[in-house]
């Protein structure tokens, strides 16, 4: 079997008080029982997150296929500047806002131009105008920020969930899927 993930990353390339907002948003989840307080080697790509928890049940669309008996089960939270792409599945297409063409063939080395910087804009190698990040459409979608929370091998999240992290962030938010 291999591991999936699910990101929930706020619209926001610079998330303002980012690391007090990923520690409310933690507390939140402890006090659902979402996820355990203790953290652990629970997930991939970071020293440790948060374990799974019982109150879990109640923020997927499939409680029975949470990963409760799988190694890789937690919470990965993000403090800085990250592309949240979906893996290995690549991307169908990167639709520049301002002449609609599609960079998914083009250089990705405007990727580094938003990832050097303190902006969300990039500059479309197409047409040369420069928008946000935010703007453009990616299929499928990938998120851009420092700020994001990875949920591992979890099941669907309900759309009561995101939408109070949405409340939470006061933010629009991108669901990444990620399968690796």
């Amino acid at each position: 079997m291999s591991d999936n993930s699910i990101s929930i990353i706020p619209k926001k390339s610079v998330y303002q008080g980012n690391e007090k907002k990923a520690q409310e948003i933690l507390e939140w989840l402890i006090s659902l029982d979402i996820v355990k307080p203790l953290p652990s080697d629970c997930v991939l790509g970071a020293p440790l997150g948060y374990p799974i928890s019982n109150g879990a049940i109640h923020a997927t669309n499939h409680p029975n296929d949470l990963p409760f008996s799988l190694i890789t089960n937690g919470l990965e939270i993000v403090t800085s500047r990250q592309i949240f792409d979906n893996g290995g599945n690549g991307v169908e297409s990167i639709i520049c806002p301002t002449c609609s063409g599609n960079l998914a063939d083009e250089d990705w080395a405007f990727f580094e131009e938003w990832q050097n910087q303190t902006e969300d804009t990039i500059t479309c190698t197409l047409c040369q105008s420069k928008s946000s990040i935010h703007s453009f459409h990616f299929t499928p979608t990938w998120g851009f920020s420092n700020l994001g929370f990875t949920f591992w091998n979890w099941s669907d999240l309900t759309n009561e969930f995101i939408e109070s992290f949405k409340d939470k962030l006061n933010s629009d938010v991108d669901i990444v899927y990620r399968h690796l």
